[in-house]
């Protein structure tokens, strides 16, 4: 146990080099001794991520206004530069709000505020937001099925249902359509899905799409795609919900399905 250190968590207790009465002791501590070592394992993910996602937009800020300084320029050529470079600097903001919601969440600092929601009603009204985006790409946007009300924070579900709408709208082909589904679960709990056509996602990446910064495809630039902390925001959101989010994905579609209780059963 002394050997142990932040550095040296991967080390166990062997418990056939302990009495008997010890064993239960044994494997409980290296029980205690996993979750930890992968609980740094993430959070040092998560540092090398934040990094990683911050670096590109001040990168592009630094060498766009190295530029701009290089040589005297017109008067047009300033002001697109300072749009870029506002273009980058909306971005970091928005990643590092997103970061700081997501660390009220993780430390109880975020409270649900209860009221009756129609959850057809408020994805029309997400349907309106979107449109203009959808029309730009061609895209279609439907709402089937009808559930009962539910007890609900509307600013945070709107939020929840409105990122996986972005996602779904995101990865969908021009001349393509995004399906959302409600149905009435069971006598307490809803579901909604929403649904896009779109490349099969391999299922080995499914468990960790809603992980922060999580990419499929490492390779794939996040370029106007966000800081990848959409779906991590969803899954919390549903989270302090007491529901439950799921994903699936085929040849030629992907759903993500969310599980709604009509009241608010978690503790928060």
């Amino acid at each position: 146990m002394g050997d142990i250190q932040a550095d040296r968590l991967d080390m166990r207790i062997a418990p056939s080099v302990v009495p008997s009465e010890l064993k239960d002791l044994v494997s409980s501590f290296n029980h205690m001794i996993s979750r930890l070592e992968e609980s740094f394992n993430q959070l040092s993910h998560f540092s090398a991520d934040i990094a990683h996602e911050l670096r590109t937009p001040l990168t592009n800020l630094i060498t766009q206004t190295q530029v701009g300084l290089g040589k005297s320029r017109t008067l047009e050529e300033y002001r697109e530069l300072l749009y870029s470079n506002l273009e980058e600097q909306e971005r970091l903001a928005k990643m590092i709000n997103d970061m700081l919601w997501l660390a009220k969440r993780d430390h109880g600092l975020i409270k649900l505020e209860q009221t009756p929601l129609d959850l057809s009603d408020e994805v029309s009204k997400l349907f309106g937001f979107f449109e203009a985006l959808a029309e730009d790409k061609n895209i279609v946007l439907s709402l089937e099925g009808q559930v009962q009300q539910i007890q609900g924070d509307k600013a945070m579900l709107r939020r929840a249902i409105s990122n996986l709408l972005s996602n779904a709208i995101r990865y969908t082909k021009s001349g393509g359509s995004v399906l959302v589904r409600l149905k009435n679960f069971s006598d307490n709990e809803v579901s909604l899905t929403v649904e896009n056509p779109g490349p099969e996602i391999p299922v080995e990446h499914l468990p960790y799409l809603f992980d922060r910064f999580y990419r499929a495809n490492p390779s794939r630039s996040r370029q106007g795609e966000g800081a990848g902390l959409g779906l991590a925001i969803a899954r919390s959101i549903i989270d302090a919900h007491g529901g439950r989010v799921e994903v699936t994905s085929k040849s030629d579609k992907t759903a993500f399905i969310i599980y709604l209780p009509t009241t608010i059963k978690a503790i928060q």
